[in-house]
């Protein structure tokens, strides 16, 4: 679906203009008012996406680490597992993942951030991916060769840029290498060194369209040369 933007009019009080300009005053990157109200619309509907997630202010980090400290300290202690993860969650910034694995204290966790979200699905897809090249004769590699390229002879996940997106690159490892999660991975830096975030998102939407046919038993060649070709 195209993205839809609409040009509208908004009438508002001299108070809320004044705060607003006053925003943008602060914020010198921002060029006019109609900017400063986009950006700020933005920054709410962001924050109350986020609304219920976990988000400890950095005073409960510190608080939370000490008492991770003071359980890896007792002997008798035995669920070290789960600390270990709250004090690499915390150092990396991944509260999502607490909430993912600690179910009976959080409740199920429906709404994971999007990135966490668009990343488990491009490792999802990718796993489908490699298991059904893995039963590929010659002939369906050459094929897949001539129809998509020949570094798509033997498809393989090779993760995010570490450095411009280093987000979801963040998410993968943490995924692979402290939940125990896509283990197929593991061996794998995870750093492609080239963006892939709009590779994945167009392979994702021909990924999606086949996957969610009825009675699916896996990806045939067809279904993997679509989503190679993005379609």
């Amino acid at each position: 679906m195209v993205p839809k933007t609409e040009r509208f009019e908004m009438r508002l009080d001299p108070r809320t203009v004044e705060l607003i300009d006053n925003w943008a005053d602060e914020h010198p990157e921002v060029a006019s008012r109609a900017e400063a109200m986009r950006q700020l619309v933005e920054a709410g509907l962001a924050a109350d996406a986020s609304r219920g997630r976990l988000n400890p202010s950095r005073s409960e980090k510190l608080i939370i680490w000490l008492l991770t400290e003071l359980l890896k300290q007792q002997e008798d202690y035995e669920d070290r597992e789960t600390v270990k993860l709250i004090q690499d969650a915390i150092y990396g910034g991944h509260f999502w993942a607490l909430e993912w694995e600690l179910t009976g204290l959080f409740g199920p966790q429906n709404d994971k951030p999007h990135e966490v979200d668009f990343v488990t699905r491009t490792m999802t897809m990718w796993r489908q991916i490699e298991r059904a090249a893995a039963k590929w004769t010659d002939k369906d590699r050459d094929r897949v060769e001539a129809e998509t390229g020949r570094w798509n002879r033997d498809p393989k996940f090779d993760g995010f840029d570490g450095n411009e997106e280093g987000t979801y690159f963040s998410i993968a490892r943490f995924l692979v290498r402290n939940m125990g999660r896509f283990e197929e991975f593991k061996n794998r830096s995870l750093n492609s060194h080239c963006n892939r975030v709009a590779e994945y998102r167009a392979m994702l939407a021909v990924y999606d369209r086949i996957e969610h046919r009825p009675t699916r038993d896996g990806l045939v060649l067809d279904d993997v040369i679509k989503i190679l070709k993005h379609g």
